[in-house]
């Protein structure tokens, strides 16, 4: 497994609304993996040929809340895989991630948490030939849009998730060591995404405020230029956005 390449899937939006923290969330991983890395984007999308078309949102808080269970299939239910929410900024090596075992009878890997009965699927780790014939292709139910929470509820209550190091989701610092940073709470995220419909706030906490602006300001030294990621896709959301 050590010279694999580690495979993350990251939920974002279409239209380029994300695309500062996307820049600053690529920079972070790149930088701290020991390994190469293979990003997909998982966005909305009218190109009718891609997996991503044509998924249900009308329940979804976000433009990306129901592709996560798609991964496995999209992996041709082989190796092993990485999904996160986009709001994240990544400070420990992510192959470290990725190569810790689901356990036997799980299908993935979620920090436990308060929400969703008990279990918080902003990052997990997926063994991909697990989900082969337990969970149907994505054909069968991405137009339901009540399939998002229906999977969330399955996989609790028939014990499928294991448990992930909480330091892997800190949610805006709500552990004492960060090894993966999430800006969970929509309102007071740094970089203010425009498909948000709630009331936007300052961040409570300067100082990850700050980690988010120098991940930033470092992937621009870089080379990475905003207009790569800043792109107007022409997706129209019918999301809760909040």
């Amino acid at each position: 497994m050590a010279n694999d390449v580690v495979k993350i899937f990251i939920g974002t939006s279409a239209n380029g609304e994300d695309a500062k923290i996307e820049m600053a969330y690529e920079h972070s991983l790149r930088k701290n993996c020991s390994r190469d890395v293979e990003i997909t984007w998982m966005r909305q999308t009218n190109d009718e040929s891609s997996f991503w078309h044509g998924w249900a949102d009308k329940n979804w808080s976000t433009p990306f809340s129901g592709y996560r269970w798609g991964i496995p299939e999209a992996c041709n239910y082989e190796g092993k895989a990485i999904y996160t929410d986009v709001d994240m900024i990544n400070m420990k090596d992510i192959a470290e991630l990725v190569d810790l075992e689901v356990p036997a009878k799980q299908l993935c890997l979620a920090r436990d948490g308060e929400r969703f009965g008990g279990k918080e699927f902003c990052v997990m780790v997926f063994d991909c030939a697990r989900w082969k014939g337990v969970v149907p292709s994505a054909e069968n139910w991405k137009s339901d849009p009540t399939a998002h929470h229906q999977f969330i509820q399955l996989f609790i209550q028939n014990n499928l998730v294991g448990t992930l190091d909480k330091r892997w989701n800190s949610h805006d610092g709500d552990t004492d060591e960060i090894w993966h940073l999430h800006y969970t709470h929509m309102p007071t995220q740094p970089w203010k995404p425009a498909w948000f419909t709630g009331e936007a706030k300052d961040h409570p906490r300067p100082d990850l405020v700050e980690i988010y602006e120098k991940a930033y300001d470092e992937a621009v030294l870089e080379g990475y230029k905003l207009e790569d990621y800043q792109v107007d896709r022409g997706v129209t959301y019918g999301i809760i956005g909040k």
